[in-house]
């Protein structure tokens, strides 16, 4: 099979999903803004796995020693393995609130993805209901939407993750959430920038679109069966007016 190429998202197909959707679910760190902009994410893992250290409980196997979700999903997974050791929920308990802090913190400079507001108010007004499905501590994206102006669009929930990492994507729990009651998997839409959200629509069968500002983490999405992935969300808004639903 010939490798994908990472190339702008298919108008038709982004327009079909786009207007059988009567509710959105965003995930919020690309889509919707760039939570680390000006509080790098390898400073914060490089933290948290500090603190593991430091306690003597340095999980094996870190997915991505840069990124602080898969440090606490590593963590968690091992402390699970371990029957809920009680040194080892005191690390991640650890890990969490100092997460949850930095999260809290970067909330506040998190930079808005251009036309992420215009398609979020479009789709508002156009009947649809909205809500965000992320790892991130739901505190953080409520923060992020206020200060972008947007958040009396969503009416729908804002999930974040648990105390439970293991139950973050790409397990349902959040799109399952997030989801709106008596509306079928299928008249949802999720969009989100990870082969981790992808894998968690696809457990549901709820429609998924990819969007990625890099061309790099479009190819990700596009080698993981992401048939489609927007280089920006302005090529989600110029179908939000259209009414086949």
């Amino acid at each position: 099979m010939p490798h994908a190429t990472a190339t702008p998202a298919q108008p038709f197909a982004i327009r079909e999903a786009v207007i059988r959707a009567q509710c959105v679910v965003l995930d919020l760190d690309g889509p919707v803004a760039r939570l680390f902009a000006r509080e790098p994410a390898h400073e914060v893992a490089r933290q948290m796995l500090c603190l593991a250290r430091d306690d003597g409980r340095l999980a094996d196997g870190v997915r991505d020693p840069a990124d602080p979700i898969a440090v606490l999903h590593a963590h968690t997974d091992r402390m699970r393995r371990l029957g809920h050791d009680p040194g080892w929920r005191t690390t991640v308990e650890a890990l969490h609130d100092l997460l949850d802090s930095y999260e809290r913190k970067a909330a506040e400079s998190a930079e808005p993805t251009p036309y992420a507001a215009d398609f979020i108010r479009a789709c508002h007004a156009s009947g649809r209901t909205l809500a965000i499905a992320t790892n991130n501590h739901a505190d953080a994206a409520v923060r992020i939407i206020e200060r972008m102006g947007v958040r009396d669009c969503f009416d729908g929930p804002v999930v974040g993750r648990t105390g439970d990492a293991t139950l973050m994507k790409p397990h349902p729990r959040a799109l399952l959430a997030a989801m709106s009651r008596g509306v079928p998997a299928g008249r949802h839409l999720m969009i989100g920038d990870t082969v981790s959200d992808f894998r968690a629509a696809r457990q549901i069968e709820m429609p998924f679109c990819g969007y990625h500002r890099h061309v790099r983490g479009r190819q990700r999405l596009l080698d993981a069966g992401v048939p489609y992935a927007a280089s920006e969300m302005g090529e989600f808004l110029e179908f939000v007016a259209d009414t086949d639903r």
